[in-house]
């Protein structure tokens, strides 16, 4: 409900301030009055040195003289301004002193103002309760004029004044627009205000409504307490005009509610809004009529009624996939206009006509529908007929024409690229490879590891052992949708190699077998990509190409990996609103001790080998490749449970001198730590840890047994060599050790064999 005005105490506070103000803005225009008189007294004083210099310089006589004019008629405005401050604050000042004269009364200090402030500013918190406490047992209100004439007792008013009042109007401001006066014969006192209602009709709230009384409130002491005995009201209705300068006329404020009812009905056109959506703004027997050249997928003609105007509504969204409508024209020169409309409103205010003289709807046709995959640019002129409701509040839609051009794409789209795809790169990551290293490359939320062993081999068929590898992230323009999907492109990534994206490349190993880079991307599990070639890398644009094929990720929590790219291609980020894969999903398990570690914690997860998964454990990432089943002592599991441990360094040995023990973890199957057991494939292990000189050692019963071979990144450890679920401890160089500064591999003197 409305804020309550708090009676004679508000509008004393708000003269206090604006007295506050005008003595601030005195002292303001004092300050810069004396700051001024001292200038120009400076400038006085300087006058014969510079008649001297000027007599000089004659050319700058006239700047110089002009100075000091300017500076001269300054100071007479301030002047003035100053004594017009003053003789503002000396009103300000006698009419605050009226005031509190009028507040500080008789009565021991109450004012006969408080209970008629107290009464009007109930009835804008339109609650009975705060009105009639304030009124006298045997009280009197003649009403004349606006709103609800007559004479009423106390009950009545109550029950009849106050009750329409409230009833009709669901939201109202108070507002007085001069001071009180107070007259007082004997005991009894008189209260004459004119007073401002702002009201909003319960029936049609954008309808603003304002009251204007004259009012006398008749005060008396009853029971020790000032009261109203009587009112005289005389009010009538004003426009919101009349009142606040600038303030929309009713006509304009029907007019917009009559340009939204319009506009809202063709906006959901272009958000392709259910039928009963759109038609909700026309009338139960309305008229949609439409005519010129439509697609093959849409007929026009004359549509009667809610059902009709719907089913059109619902064969537009069936036919386009997607539509753009916009509100503004483009001009020659690429400049954004607005739309032209027009409102025309009858002399009784229950009719109007709207009119736009060009809508245009860009079209994408959907997939099944006749002429797919075209693209419509359709420029509709609109007229409709609206009638007022009274009893439903609102304007309604009688009658509407469209009549539709179809035009050529490229005159709307001149600036926009809607046709041809476009692939810009907005982040590039490159290293440089040594084939017998292997390397790390991130960029945004991806991260590519590329294995050592892996050489790039170029159009002509020869390997090169050290070549330059891009990670790039691409945004999209003209990509839509891959063939016979709902997908949502996003954005794009791709591989460079010596600066080309093109399947003529490939990473291979020596034997020139495929050598795919591991790919990791931060995303859920509702995210996929698909395969593009056939473009062009122009600069930092890639221009061309199409869908080859959907691509086949490993997916973990809020992570997917992707173990098969070895051409430097580009990948679109699909998004598929739903999961695309189940990631394997946690359980609870007991882990035991073993060669002396204890553990302190662990995270556990059951796999499906042979679809494979990412485990998310910490700063632990271990992917099991599909197809991949561990071999135990008793058989072969397909299924099981996959646990990363961590164990507490506290009592590790250094491996080797300056190296000190950091971390410590272990696999499990099925809480099994073993070097019994073995899995089909390689596990990879991406750790985010310090990296700098970090290295990896295999721990056994009898303590540190391999050095394992680790691929370092800025923050990041990779192993591609465990296949046995055993411990490992992760050292780091003591901080007074040298370090290698480089995110190449760092071997160990078992190879690549051993229990890793």
């Amino acid at each position: 409900m409305d804020t309550k005005v708090a009676g004679l105490a508000i509008v004393a506070v708000i003269l206090l301030i604006i007295a506050a103000v005008g003595f601030l803005e005195y002292s303001s225009i004092q300050s810069n009055y004396s700051s001024l008189s001292s200038s120009y007294s400076s400038l006085s004083q300087n006058q014969s040195s510079l008649s001297n210099a000027l007599a000089q310089a004659s050319a700058n006589e006239s700047y110089y003289m002009k100075l000091a004019q300017n500076n001269y008629s300054q100071y007479q405005s301030l002047k003035s301004m100053l004594q017009a401050m003053q003789q503002n604050y000396s009103s300000l000042e006698s009419k605050y002193n009226a005031l509190m004269q009028l507040y500080a009364s008789e009565q021991g200090g109450k004012s006969p103002l408080a209970p008629v402030f107290e009464f009007l500013d109930g009835i804008a918190i339109e609650s009975p309760s705060d009105v009639t406490p304030f009124l006298a047992p045997n009280f009197t209100a003649t009403i004349e004029g606006t709103p609800f004439p007559g004479t009423y007792s106390l009950s009545t008013f109550n029950s009849t004044w106050l009750s329409s009042f409230f009833s009709n109007y669901e939201t109202v401001y108070f507002y007085t627009t001069a001071l009180p006066t107070v007259t007082k014969m004997g005991s009894v006192y008189y209260v004459t205000a004119v007073t401002q209602y702002f009201v909003a009709p319960t029936s049609d709230p954008v309808y603003l409504q304002v009251f204007n009384a004259s009012t006398t409130f008749t005060v008396q002491n009853v029971n020790g307490a000032l009261e109203i005995t009587s009112l005289k009201w005389n009010g009538n209705q004003l426009s919101p005009s009349a009142v606040i300068a600038g303030y929309p006329s009713q006509h304009q404020i029907e007019a917009n509610q009559v340009a939204s009812t319009v506009l809202s009905q063709i906006n959901g056109f272009g958000a392709e809004f259910p039928g009963n959506v759109v038609a909700q703004g026309f009338a139960p027997n309305a008229t949609l009529q439409i005519n010129g050249q439509l697609p093959l997928g849409l007929k026009n003609g004359t549509y009667t009624g809610i059902s009709q105007i719907e089913k059109f509504v619902n064969a537009w969204d069936s036919y386009f996939i997607f539509v753009a409508e916009y509100s503004q024209n483009l001009l020659a020169n690429g400049t954004a206009v607005p739309p032209f409309i027009n409102v025309n409103l009858s002399p009784n205010g229950t009719m109007a006509t709207f009119y736009a003289n060009v809508t245009p709807f860009i079209g994408f046709v959907n997939k099944g529908e006749p002429t797919y995959p075209a693209i419509y640019d359709l420029h509709a002129s609109i007229k409709a007929t609206l009638m007022y409701n009274s009893t439903a509040a609102m304007w309604q839609i009688t009658d509407e024409t469209w009549n539709v051009t179809p035009v050529s794409l490229q005159s709307d789209t001149i600036y926009y690229n809607l046709n041809v795809p476009t692939f810009n790169i907005i982040k590039e990551s490159t290293v440089t490879v040594n084939a017998s290293q292997g390397a790390v490359v991130q960029a945004g939320n991806i991260v590519t590891v590329i294995k050592p062993g892996t050489f790039a081999e170029l159009p002509n068929g020869s390997l090169a052992s050290v070549y330059n590898f891009s990670l790039v992230i691409m945004s999209t323009t003209a990509v839509y949708s891959p063939p016979g999907t709902n997908l949502t492109p996003t954005y794009a990534f791709a591989f460079e190699i010596n600066g080309h994206i093109s399947p003529a490349y490939s990473l291979v190993n020596a034997s020139k077998a495929m050598s795919p880079a591991i790919t990791f991307v931060y995303a859920p599990d509702t995210w996929t990509t698909w395969t593009w070639f056939g473009g062009h890398l122009n600069g930092s644009t890639y221009i061309g190409g199409a869908y080859k094929f959907p691509d086949h990720w490993i997916y973990g929590q809020n992570v997917m990996v992707n173990i098969q790219f070895f051409k430097p291609v580009i990948w679109i980020f699909e998004s598929a609103g739903t999961p695309v894969a189940t990631p394997p999903t946690p359980v609870n398990m007991a882990v035991s001790p073993v060669f002396n570690l204890t553990p302190i914690n662990a995270y556990t997860y059951t796999v499906n080998g042979t679809v494979g998964g990412v485990i998310t454990a910490g700063n632990i990432m271990v992917v099991i490749p599909p197809g991949t089943y561990v071999n135990t002592t008793t058989g072969q599991l397909k299924e099981y449970n996959f646990s990363v441990v961590y164990y507490s360094v506290q009592g590790l040995k250094e491996p080797v001198s300056g190296q000190v023990p950091f971390i410590a973890f272990a696999y499990a199957i099925n809480g099994v730590v073993s070097f019994q057991y073995s899995a089909t494939n390689h596990f990879i292990t991406f750790i985010s840890t310090p990296s700098m000189g970090a290295q990896m050692w295999t721990l056994g019963q009898s303590g540190y047994i391999f050095h394992d071979s680790v691929i370092l990144g800025n923050g990041i450890m990779i192993n591609l060599t465990f296949f046995k679920p055993v411990p490992w401890v992760i050292t780091l160089p003591e901080m007074n050790m040298s370090t290698s500064t480089s995110s190449s591999s760092s071997g160990g003197s078992g190879g690549y064999g051993g229990y890793y």
